[in-house]
Order: C-alpha cells, then structure tokens, then sequence
C-alpha cells in the first residue's frame, strides 16, 4: 500500500490530511513550506506528516513557464544543494527535487541534470548528504519520536 500521497496539481481541501490520515497515509507532498518534516494533528488526533514540496527545484515553473535554460536550472539545483549544506551540520533538511520526465529527460536537457546529480551523488558519497526516498524520511523522524 502506498505510504504517502501527493494530490493532482498539489491541491487538497481541508479535509484532505483527514481522509489521508483516516485511509492510512503517514504522509503527505502536498505543501510548500518550511525545509523539514512537519507534523501535522488530523481530527482524530493522529499524526499525518508534511513533507516540503518542491516549488522552486522545480522543473516545470522554471523551465516550462519561466523558461529558465537547463543549464541555469542544474545551477540552481547546485547552488541550492551546497547552501543548505552549512545549516544542514546544525538541524536535518529536506531538499526536494520535482522532476518530469518529459521536460527534463529530452537530451539536450538531460546532461544538465545529469550534471547536478553527479554532485548531489558525490556529496552523497562523501556522506555529506542522504539521497533518500519520502517514506525513509518518515521513517526516520518516527524513529526520533518527534
């Protein structure tokens, strides 16, 4: 069963952290905020975490509406990595990256990403940084009794 849910168009109601929260979601994609795990309290009492999305390390704003070239985009995925890494030693963050295939895989795009994964990959190599997937988040921040 899925573990976490991201709405269509990131748009929800408010009720929507219930109905997730009440048919067994632990998490939720849907909000743009704050760089870290966010417990949010459903009606019933129970948790259901938020998870930071992406609005920024985006490839559809910046490439499709603010036509940002596929250079600049691996650049700012770059800068973005390397500036969080300082306040990172003092408190985890969560950088997500939102990525489409069929904007950012067309070739003469992709050896840019390519690019600012190969240094994400040697940060994460050098330990200095953990490329994880959403529910190994969750898990870890349950494990902390946050």
């Amino acid at each position: 069963m899925a573990r976490g849910w991201l709405s269509p168009w990131i748009s929800e109601s408010l009720l929507t952290p219930d109905l997730l929260n009440e048919t067994g979601y632990q998490y939720n994609l849907n909000w743009c905020h704050d760089d870290q795990p966010t417990r949010m309290q459903t009606r019933s009492g129970e948790t259901i975490w938020s998870l930071p999305y992406p609005q920024e390390l985006n490839d559809i704003p910046m490439i499709m509406h603010r036509q940002m070239d596929a250079r600049d985009f691996a650049d700012m995925v770059i800068d973005n990595t390397d500036e969080m890494l300082l306040p990172s030693m003092q408190q985890p963050l969560v950088m997500g990256i939102a990525l489409h295939p069929y904007i950012v895989g067309q070739p003469y795009r992709l050896r840019h990403l390519r690019r600012a994964l190969q240094h994400i990959a040697k940060l994460r190599d050098e330990e200095r940084v953990w490329v994880c997937k959403p529910g190994q988040i969750i898990d870890h921040v349950n494990a902390m009794n946050l």
